[in-house]
């Protein structure tokens, strides 16, 4: 049985990152007087999006990522998979900060970010359909 190195690596850098952006989602709730939901605070809805969206995607990519190197891809295939994620995941709540009217390039971080993450989805999931 081979060992796993490479999904570690990008399980611990999400959890890093969740981290982050779980303690900006309670340095809200302190700032805005919010104990539950967003109270109906813009800010507070913006910090809960940028953690709640990394929540919903990083399961799927991370477990496509596991999936991938059990079945014996390349380990700087899987990096490259990694990487391309963990900056998609960085770029969207940064492109969320503070942006109740979000810029265009704010937008345009956003929807790349999306994209990306959509995009290594679709391939994890292929790539894994015909290993």
């Amino acid at each position: 049985m081979e060992l796993i190195t490479v999904t570690p690596i990008y399980v611990a850098l999400t959890a890093l990152w969740m981290i982050v952006l779980a303690v900006r989602v309670a340095n809200g709730r302190g700032k805005h007087k919010v104990s539950l939901g967003d109270g109906g605070n813009e800010d507070m809805s913006i910090r809960m999006r940028g953690f709640g969206n990394l929540v919903e995607y990083a399961p799927a990519v991370l477990l496509l990522l596991l999936m991938l190197e059990l079945k014996g891809v390349e380990a700087q295939y899987l990096h490259a998979y990694g990487a391309v994620f963990m900056i998609c995941r960085v770029v969207h709540p940064f492109a969320l900060f503070g942006q109740v009217k979000p810029t265009k390039f704010q937008k345009l971080g956003r929807m790349l970010s999306v994209i990306g993450t959509l995009l290594l989805m679709l391939i994890g999931a292929l790539a894994l359909l015909a290993w």
